[in-house]
């Protein structure tokens, strides 16, 4: 909204009203609120202006604007493809063979 005072021409009275603000609440870990002020201290900003960036910068690329990383413990399907592809493969000619391998193995888990 553009509310201008005087009806002369002189641009200083005009008041730019931006879009109204809201305020968001979060809990956070105290010790991560400090790091996180630290470091937007150190790049010249604050807290407040940091979120407002990261908000404004997913709207433009709805999405998040880095890639979300997980400690992923690896799956008994990971670790087998990571053995077939480093080539700890056991090859058999027949299903007895397999069977015998995997009787074998149970039997010398049990000991």
């Amino acid at each position: 909204m553009i509310k201008q005072h005087q009806p002369d021409n002189d641009r200083s009275d005009l008041m730019i009203n931006p879009s109204p603000k809201e305020r968001l609440i979060i809990r956070i870990d105290a010790k991560r609120k400090q790091q996180a002020a630290e470091v937007a201290e150190s790049l010249g900003t604050d807290l407040p202006n940091v979120v407002n960036m990261f908000l404004e910068q997913m709207i433009k690329e709805k999405a998040l604007p880095f890639t979300p990383g997980r400690f992923k413990e690896k799956s008994e399907l990971d670790e087998a493809l990571d053995d077939i592809r480093a080539g700890r493969t056991t090859e058999f000619s027949n299903v007895d063979e397999l069977f015998k391998y995997l009787h074998d193995l149970e039997k010398s888990a049990d000991d």
